[in-house]
């Protein structure tokens, strides 16, 4: 159970990213070693496997550190109404999504994911046309099906609010009421008036 109204970490988001990292490393090395094995390499001009390795240093020292960054500035928060995430290494973004929006809360574990023992809750929304995914993903946490469960808690406890080009259900009651007024109403002077037409008779 997250606590409720305080900023909360995806505390195994870093081992998450870390094993998918550590994957694409073994491929790359892997792929290299084939090179090797096969004299590719050997036949390439001295300078090539340097500049490519150098690339493939300052990338893979790049996206540690991005890891790093990222986790400082990703955190979660559930408050009385909404769920919100903030994050951004380079740009700050928030994402806040209400309680009273959501229509589906799903979980994820991919193999990486399950190596890692991490999860992910996909928080889906109403009102979004033609939207395609989660509108909100809260990843890298172990304790994945509580946190859907206490989201699926606070949506049940409140009531849902109208999907767009969708009419709230109290204006409609309301509409509903008026054409059936209108309907008596109509009945009422046909009625009024046959009895006129007896009289007359």
């Amino acid at each position: 159970m997250r606590p409720r109204n305080e900023w909360f970490k995806p505390e195994r988001l870093k081992r998450y990213y870390y094993a998918y990292e550590a994957v694409a490393l073994a491929v790359v090395l892997a792929v290299v070693g084939v090179l090797a094995v096969t004299g590719v390499l050997a036949a390439m001009r001295s300078w090539v496997p340097l500049v490519g390795g150098a690339a493939l240093l300052v990338a893979f020292g790049y996206l540690t550190w991005w890891i790093r960054a990222f986790y400082r500035t990703a955190d979660y928060r559930f408050t009385d109404d909404e769920i919100e995430f903030r994050r951004g290494v380079f740009f700050r973004q928030k994402t806040t999504v209400p309680y009273d929006r959501i229509t589906n809360v799903g979980v994820s574990q991919g193999p990486i994911q399950r190596l890692v023992d991490v999860g992910s809750v996909g928080v889906h929304t109403a009102g979004y046309g033609g939207q395609v995914g989660a509108e909100l993903t809260i990843g890298g946490v172990g304790d994945f099906e509580e946190i859907k469960e206490q989201i699926l808690d606070r949506v049940r406890s409140r009531p849902a609010s109208a999907t767009e080009g969708e009419e709230p259900a109290d204006a409609r009651a309301v509409r509903d009421a008026r054409d059936a007024t209108g309907e008596m109403l109509g009945e009422l002077r046909r009625i009024r008036e046959l009895l006129e037409q007896g009289r007359s008779a």
